[in-house]
């Protein structure tokens, strides 16, 4: 391949240089190909380099290697090789200059090591070297990591004394030290002083304080920073992660118009796919306000996010429409969890439960929905059913509890074992133990297995009767299941015998000591406590709250006495400023 070059007719061989003697100054067009020449002939153009120059470069280079955080080892490693190019050029007998501490400077914040970086800071005036912009935000940084605000705030100060602007590296460590220590009104205070220098925060400054509200749980100024970098054109939409922390801290805080704010620009607007935690805690503020579609959102949220439907999804949308005193639809998420797969339980109609507590009027009006869903033929939930009946219960109104149990049929409802436990929750302040028994009868005929609850009522149910024989009978019928009777059975019926003075006492508390149990004081006296005891304690107890109340009054008495002395002092200093008047205008 022919190549065309230049060169110096001094630099050609001999023959040539007497063919072109007129012009040995000139230039001339050679063929390579033809021309045989050395490479030593040809003109270098490389630019002069300094030794001092390429350690820089070596230095910069290898200062800004990037190492993990958490590698100390890596960390360690990479300021050693910057501080072996310094060793060597000290043996060259090279001076560094600012360049070459900049960079040292920078290998040592990077590691976090905050004395080194003062010492070399120091031994940098020592030798006359005057600080730039690049070499504070190298302490600035370091100060950031270790979260030392008053040493970066005395740099800020050395930098203004020596008119040296800060820039917004300079304004992003200070930040960053800041919001390590969680000193939020510090870095709101620097970011105003950062805009009032002219200098325009940009997206990571903005994400890096509202991240720091998330851990304080400033809800409102994580808000207000989301709008203001909004409203700066800065291109939030890029980075939807500031949306979700924002979404976070206002849920955290049941923050409703913040929770819709960022959930339509994060989770519609821009489909990120939050956490299931997150998930819950906006399920729990659409709860509260009500927001059925918000709260229906997030469900269809989580099954598209790949979590498997869960009872406790649902709950927060019936509480959502018990809050718009919807118990129509109420009622119809129960249905709603069974076609999901999902199988309601009594504890994920808790919120029915407590909206129809001891509320006759509105256990009624719950009852006419039910009908109302059957005359429509929507189907009737038993869990729903339930839920009446033992708000019935809770009632204590044994007639409507019947009743409404007694509908079952009619509402196309078979009854399960919690069915049968309302009603027989309702039959123990009452009393009926005959209404109980007709309970258990019919459980068996349906061929419904009692339950842990099913015995504990009926032990509780015995223990109202004189004769309570039967207790100790569903007692070993628990255990025959290999079903542990729980503490509060055992209680129940430790205070029946201690009552009725029966020695089997002091077998079922022993009992209850080989189950694990823990027998209270109270408990294992109750044998020998009689009733003029019990009226002797309550007695106590009045006399404990009449002395308690006297000292209240003491110290009222106290504080009142104190009030006046002070109301006394008060016109005396008032006499006085009048006396100070009086002589003035004289």
């Amino acid at each position: 391949m022919n190549r065309l070059i230049f060169s110096r007719v001094a630099s050609f061989s001999v023959p040539i240089q007497q063919a072109i003697k007129t012009t040995p100054k000139k230039y001339v067009r050679c063929n390579s190909t033809s021309v045989k020449t050395r490479r030593s002939d040809f003109v270098r153009n490389n630019h002069p380099t300094t030794p001092l120059s390429a350690y820089n470069k070596r230095l910069a280079n290898q200062a800004i290697v990037r190492v993990d955080r958490k590698d100390v080892t890596k960390k360690g490693e990479n300021v050693q090789k910057v501080l072996a190019i310094m060793s060597e050029m000290k043996e060259r007998n090279i001076k560094p200059d600012i360049i070459s501490y900049n960079s040292l400077l920078v290998a040592y914040a990077r590691s976090r090591d905050f004395n080194s970086v003062i010492s070399t800071l120091n031994e940098m005036e020592e030798n006359g070297i005057q600080p730039t912009v690049d070499t504070y935000n190298a302490v600035l940084e370091v100060c950031g990591y270790v979260g030392d605000i008053a040493h970066a705030t005395e740099m800020k100060s050395h930098m203004k004394e020596k008119d040296i602007a800060l820039n917004s590296r300079s304004y992003k460590f200070l930040l960053n030290g800041m919001c390590n220590t969680d000193s939020i009104e510090f870095a709101l205070d620097t970011l105003d002083e950062m805009k009032q220098s002219n200098i325009a925060p940009n997206l990571d400054t903005y994400n890096t304080i509202i991240s720091t509200c998330l851990r304080l749980l400033e809800a409102d100024t994580a808000f207000n920073l989301l709008k203001e970098a909004e409203n700066s054109d800065l291109a939030v939409d890029s980075d939807p992660r500031i949306y979700m922390n924002v979404l976070r801290v206002g849920a955290i805080k049941d923050d409703t118009k913040i929770v819709e704010y960022c959930w339509n620009k994060a989770v519609i607007g821009k489909a990120i796919r939050p956490d299931e935690g997150t998930c819950l805690n906006v399920l729990r503020v659409a709860a509260k306000a009500g927001n059925t579609s918000l709260a229906t959102d997030v469900i269809r949220q989580l099954s598209t996010s790949g979590y498997p439907y869960k009872e406790h999804y649902f709950t927060p949308l019936m509480e959502a429409f018990i809050v718009k005193d919807d118990l129509k639809n109420a009622f119809h998420v129960l249905d709603i969890m069974r076609v999901s797969g999902i199988t309601p339980t009594a504890r994920c109609a808790l919120p029915l439960r407590q909206k129809l507590h001891k509320n006759v009027d509105a256990i009624d009006r719950a009852y006419y929905i039910l009908e109302e869903m059957k005359s429509e033929n929507k189907p009737v939930d038993i869990t729903a059913f339930n839920t009446v009946l033992v708000a019935c219960a809770d009632a204590a109104d044994l007639e409507r509890t019947i009743a409404t149990y007694r509908e079952a049929k009619n509402l196309g409802v078979t009854p399960n074992v919690d069915t049968y436990n309302s009603v027989l929750a309702v039959c123990i302040p009452t009393r009926m133990k005959e209404m109980g028994d007709v309970v258990i009868n019919e459980m068996k005929k349906a061929d419904i297995s009692p339950n842990l609850d099913t015995y504990s009522k009926m032990i509780a149910l015995a223990c109202t009767q004189k004769d309570y024989e039967e207790a100790f009978t569903y007692l070993e019928e628990m255990k025959s299941y290999d079903i542990v009777p729980p503490s509060k059975c055992y209680a129940t019926l430790a205070l029946k015998l201690a009552y009725q003075k029966d020695p089997r006492f002091y077998m079922v508390l022993e009992e209850m000591e080989t189950y694990g149990y823990t027998v209270s004081d109270r408990l294992k006296t109750a044998f020998t406590r009689t009733e003029d005891d019990n009226i002797n304690d309550r007695t106590a107890h009045r006399g404990d709250r009449s002395d308690y109340r006297a000292g209240r009054y003491e110290n009222r008495g106290e504080r009142s006495d104190n009030r006046a002395e002070r109301y006394e002092n008060r016109g005396e200093r008032s006499d006085d400023r009048a006396e100070r008047y009086e002589n003035r205008s004289r």
